[in-house]
């Protein structure tokens, strides 16, 4: 009998799983099940060039769904699952139906954490994640003359310049004293602070959404903690996620902080399941501990790996974790390991000037890296260096635009011993 791989999820981790496992030689049937009405699609033009009109949604698609039919993969759109039967393997569906598996990969990604406040529900709030999200926030913006954008991490801080864009007066409030305050980079908080009110964008820092307003149902604005009024017909929370693993409560699977506990094949504590992506918690080689990342490249990487191991392969785990964004032109990478802590921040250049490196040192080794406009160049470099957990020995040379980045990380050669006398 053909061996049944189900996976239960549609986003990018499922995508490139299915690929992968096809590109490695796998020959097994091949079932998924998301409960998403499209095809697997890449999230972070969602709230760039898709959400500016640049973009149509056929251009987020991870495939074209003629490649699912050459890969012989059955898509089942629109599938929720309720529960998952491990001594069983059998996927129970919403509507009661059963699946069965011989294998099984959770990919379920995550789901936006909503505020808890009144109005919440308001015709004119919207969350952002999905495709028909950014579609639905599209269309708002294209009558809307104002938005209110809570929360200044990813989501809020692309969102709140790509409506900027488009013209609306937009308001960004967030409760930390920085802008994306999880880059732990006070000069780099500034300088955005700066961009964003250049651009128009009125930033509320120290502060946040205490309830949102409106009239028959609908949005017409919000007032905040310290009591500010605020008008809009648009809203955008982002205020982080969740991973989606409530279907498998009472499954055996282990979970921790919500995400699936996975080893450094992928595979959970009951045999023949998997989990890739924004749902799984799993150890990084690299740096060392167990980590939940939630963004694109990680999400790509872990299904690429997974996909080979299931045909096989030994494919390990071993991407220095990449992040990445762009506001009002403005791109910004992150390498490394924030998580590990540091003591020290090394700063080479500007964001203003469009080449810029914030080095994250934890006892004088890099831990992680920032980069932006002409530094981004350099990334090869960060990443060998972070993979070495490198030592920094010229801190000036470490701060020197003109230096090569190699140049501060170079161990000095010792003095020749003097030579005794005869």
């Amino acid at each position: 009998m053909t061996e049944r791989i189900v996976i239960v999820g549609g986003g990018l981790a499922a995508a490139r799983t299915v690929r992968s496992y096809r590109d490695a030689g796998g020959a097994a049937s091949l079932t998924v099940l998301t409960a998403e009405p499209a095809l697997p699609y890449n999230r972070p033009p969602l709230s760039k060039g898709f959400l500016r009109g640049e973009m149509e949604a056929e251009a987020v698609f991870v495939e074209p769904a003629s490649v699912y039919a050459e890969l012989a993969v059955e898509i089942r759109l629109e599938t929720t699952v309720a529960a998952i039967d491990t001594s069983r393997r059998s996927v129970t569906l919403a509507d009661g139906s059963a699946v069965d598996y011989d294998r099984l990969v959770l990919a379920t990604g995550a789901f936006p954490r909503p505020l808890g406040i009144p109005g919440e529900e308001l015709e004119g709030v919207h969350h952002f994640r999905t495709l028909a999200d950014a579609e639905g926030v599209r269309a708002a913006a294209a009558s809307a003359k104002s938005a209110i954008v809570v929360g200044a991490g990813f989501i809020g801080m692309e969102t709140a310049a790509s409506l900027r864009r488009r013209g609306l007066a937009v308001t960004l409030v967030e409760p930390a004293d920085g802008l994306f305050a999880a880059l732990r980079a006070p000069v780099v908080s500034r300088s955005l602070e700066r961009l964003y009110r250049e651009q128009g964008v009125e930033v509320l820092l120290g502060d946040s959404i205490a309830e949102f307003r409106g009239s028959s149902e609908r949005l017409e604005g919000a007032v905040t903690r310290t009591g500010r009024e605020l008008a809009a017909e648009l809203a955008i929370v982002g205020v982080g996620v969740r991973p989606s693993t409530g279907y498998l409560d009472g499954s055996g699977i282990a979970t921790e902080n919500g995400a699936v506990l996975v080893n450094e094949r992928f595979e959970t504590n009951v045999p023949g399941v998997y989990a890739a992506g924004d749902v799984a918690s799993f150890h990084d080689p690299v740096f060392g501990h167990r980590r939940l990342i939630q963004h694109w490249t990680n999400a790509s990487h872990h299904g690429e790996r997974l996909g080979r191991i299931l045909a096989g392969e030994h494919a390990p785990y071993d991407l220095v974790a990449y992040f990445f964004s762009e506001v009002f032109g403005t791109k910004l990478g992150l390498l490394g390991d924030l998580e590990v802590g540091h003591d020290e921040l090394v700063v080479r250049g500007s964001l203003e000037a469009s080449d810029l490196t914030v080095f994250y040192l934890r006892e004088s080794r890099l831990v992680a890296a920032l980069v932006s406009g002409g530094a981004m160049a350099s990334q090869d470099d960060l990443n060998r260096l972070l993979r070495a957990h490198a030592v920094v020995y010229d801190r000036a040379a470490l701060e020197d635009p003109d230096s090569a980045v190699d140049t501060a990380f170079a161990r000095p050669p010792r003095e020749a011993p003097v030579a005794s006398p005869r």
